[in-house]
């Protein structure tokens, strides 16, 4: 029987404390666009699998309304820096989110390396480093689609994180986030069942009562569970920017 807490808030300021981070983040729309923004051509452009795509392509990718995948791991991690020439700044990877978090924090703010890495910590001993921005259904009511993303938490302590982007300044309210069952026992996956596909679980139907749908607000800015101890849905009303998904 699971009898730890089975989904975690966490703000940003627990994170990077002394930067009003979480301040700053809750009520500035400008700031908000410009992370997402940075990140996701950060992570564009050192990601192999993109590198030989076009210039049509790299901008139709990374229009806000999209998704885009990649890995978020920056110290030691499989990215290729590409169009420089200085030893000194390659060993650096998100160099825009970089400028942005100075731009809006000030002295003290971390590189854009340290903030995804730190994030990515909370993903665990055994991360996959798989992360994807979400934007999803906006415009309507959808059923929930109740899933794991992998039925696993290698060494019992992976956790899928979720970094949230509300649709406007001083939000609080519910959409932002994934919605969770909580589950009584671990639910893992058969040995045989591949890593990458989710286990679904088509036209379950829960019970209003069961279902947890987490709150955005400030101070609240990510959420971590195990996915063995969750099923999950994307929101049935989704009301948000998107959702980071640290893997």
């Amino acid at each position: 029987v699971i009898s730890h807490e089975h989904i975690q808030s966490i703000s940003l300021d627990e994170l990077f404390p002394r930067l009003s981070f979480s301040d700053i983040f809750a009520s500035s729309t400008d700031f908000r666009a410009a992370l997402r923004a940075a990140m996701r051509e950060d992570i564009f452009d050192t990601t192999p699998a993109y590198a030989k795509m076009s210039e049509k392509a790299r901008k139709m990718l990374l229009l806000p309304d999209s998704s885009l995948q990649g890995s978020w791991k920056c110290k030691d991690g499989r990215w290729e820096s590409k169009g420089s020439a200085d030893l000194e700044t390659d060993i650096h990877r998100m160099k825009k989110l970089t400028q942005v978090l100075s731009k809006y924090l000030g002295d003290g703010a971390p590189t854009g390396d340290d903030f995804c890495d730190t994030i990515g910590l909370l993903c665990g001993s055994n991360p996959s480093t798989h992360w994807i921005d979400i934007v999803g259904v906006q415009d309507r009511r959808i059923p929930h689609s109740w899933h794991q993303d992998t039925g696993r938490s290698p060494n019992s302590d992976t956790k899928t994180v979720l970094l949230g982007f509300p649709p406007e300044d001083d939000h609080d309210s519910v959409g932002v986030f994934s919605h969770c069952v909580k589950l009584e026992r671990e639910r893992i996956a058969l040995d045989d069942h591949p890593m990458s596909e989710p286990i679904v679980y088509p036209n379950m139907e829960i019970d209003e009562k069961y279902i947890i749908r987490p709150n955005f607000r400030k101070g609240r800015e990510l959420i971590c569970y195990r996915d063995v101890d969750v099923l999950h849905s994307s929101p049935d009303v989704a009301w948000r920017a998107s959702v980071m998904r640290f893997m």
